[in-house]
């Protein structure tokens, strides 16, 4: 077996699958989509946050919908991603960048209270196709604004790993969900420390589902060299919190830095997937129950979808 994957064994785990099949109810993924798409129109959100639903939700958060497509920017605005309280309009900014649209409220949302936020069919991708239906999702907040700083939890390569494949991505998770529009190719970057900290070309990408960021190097890096990946306090939580990394006693805000070693030779591979819960032909398995894969290596989180696991 390769070094890398003989040092990585433990990562296993942070690899596993999701799928909630709940039986006679909500399918908890927000949004309401009891009727057939029809011709012509694409895919819901895949992914929000909060999610429907969700209680105790901070009162200054912003809220994120991942699209399972490029949408056109042009057409994911303040009227087609609305909030509201009751029968209020609640005023803020939206944004969109990647698959993920932000709404910023322009002020902290009151707490203890449900709202509900709208993404209209005006909302169209790039072929012109609108949503079938208004999605829609809710959720209540708590008593106060969120002040705690997100934190790196896992990166892979972990610090001080050697023997790295050249064409690996380099990822980290979070321990709380991120804004995505400031998880970028500036705040996530990576240098070749034995050439002198030269920039490594890259594009950088966040799975809000699994609060995962990834840097995706252009090319395979060198073989033999040591690199520096730094994510900068430029990234931060929803409630505008930046980064408390491990460059400064916590709980002060810092950049989060790490290193990590190529090995000779690209990854050529093919992950399998070493284990299922429940296994396969299994019976009697619980009507509500968590499915399960587990994965032999780390994978490419952008690659886990609900396309790919169904």
């Amino acid at each position: 077996m390769k070094r890398f994957k003989a040092r990585k064994t433990y990562l296993v785990c942070m690899f596993i699958l999701s799928v909630f099949l709940i039986t006679g109810c909500d399918d908890g993924g927000g949004g309401d989509w009891d009727e057939p798409f029809t011709t012509g129109t694409i895919s819901p959100v895949s992914f929000t946050v909060p999610l429907d639903g969700t209680t105790g939700v901070p009162v200054g958060n912003i809220l994120t919908a991942t699209f399972n497509e490029a949408m056109d920017p042009a057409t994911i605005n303040k009227t087609t991603f609305t909030l509201k309280r009751g029968l209020n309009t609640v005023d803020g900014n939206v944004n969109y960048s990647g698959l993920i649209a932000d709404f910023t409220p322009l002020s902290d949302l009151n707490p203890s209270t449900t709202y509900t936020a709208t993404i209209t069919t005006g909302a169209k991708n790039l072929a012109g196709s609108p949503l079938a239906n208004d999605y829609v999702w809710s959720f209540t907040t708590g008593a106060a604004p969120d002040t705690t700083r997100p934190r790196v939890t896992l990166t892979v390569p972990v610090n001080g790993d050697i023997g790295v494949e050249v064409g690996n991505q380099i990822t980290a998770t979070f321990s709380e969900d991120m804004d995505p529009l400031t998880i970028t190719g500036t705040t996530f970057t990576v240098v070749n420390t034995t050439l002198g900290g030269i920039s490594v070309a890259g594009n950088v990408t966040y799975a809000v589902a699994g609060r995962i960021a990834t840097f995706t190097p252009t090319s395979d890096l060198a073989a033999n060299n040591l690199f520096t990946a730094t994510i900068t306090t430029g990234a931060k939580d929803l409630g505008d919190n930046q980064l408390a990394g491990n460059q400064a006693p916590l709980p002060a805000a810092s950049d989060y830095v790490w290193t990590f070693t190529t090995g000779a030779a690209p990854d050529t591979t093919a992950p399998t997937v070493s284990a299922t819960n429940p296994a396969d032909l299994d019976v009697n398995v619980c009507v509500n129950k968590i499915i399960n894969a587990t994965f032999d290596e780390a994978m490419d989180p952008l690659t886990i979808t609900t396309a790919t696991f169904t």
